[in-house]
């Protein structure tokens, strides 16, 4: 009977040690459950905030490519059309051409003045009168009122293209900058 007291105690400290061992794998285990949880709902957590930016930079995205659009298609011509249509253009070319019609005067005047006595023509034989000037300044008055800029026309056509293309179509031909 000793002896089996003795078998049942090694046998009972085995199964103590293999019940220790036991506990300590579940606690392990299950602390490292915790911590997978943990992870996971900081992964949640971060995911969500990522959708959140995600769709805020679509939305910026989908913004800016509207306002490509509208700057290509409509802003780009507005410009343009104020640019043509405002006070400083007409100021402008008002002041050119005031300056241009003195000048034209003063030395029609001169030729005139010159050639008349000289020759001393009637008017309507003087050489180089031009008896359709108003009928041209007209014609002129409306082309510069409906004067159309074909790189503005042709930019909603862009509108999908990137800003190197873009660029490269509001240049000159002759701008030095389009090597950059």
């Amino acid at each position: 009977m000793i002896q089996k007291d003795e078998e049942h105690k090694i046998v009972l400290a085995m199964m103590e040690e293999s019940l220790s061992k036991a506990r300590f794998a579940y606690e392990s285990m299950m602390a490292e459950r915790d911590a997978l949880k943990s992870r996971e709902a900081d992964l949640k957590d971060r995911i969500e905030e990522m959708e959140t930016e995600n769709a805020s930079l679509r939305t910026k995205v989908d913004d800016l490519c509207k306002t490509k659009i509208w700057m290509l298609s409509e802003g780009a011509q507005l410009l343009a059309k104020n640019i043509h249509k405002g006070k400083e253009m007409t100021a402008a070319v008002a002041g050119v051409n005031n300056a241009m019609s003195v000048v034209g005067i003063n030395s029609g005047l001169h030729t005139g003045y010159v050639h008349a006595l000289q020759k001393k023509t009637p008017y309507k034989e003087v050489p180089l009168v031009n008896r359709n000037a108003t009928e041209e300044l007209k014609a002129a008055i409306v082309c510069f009122d409906t004067l159309k800029f074909p790189v503005i026309e042709d930019l909603p056509k862009l509108g999908d293209a990137p800003l190197s293309e873009i660029k490269k179509a509001l240049r000159f031909a002759n701008d030095d900058s389009a090597n950059e």
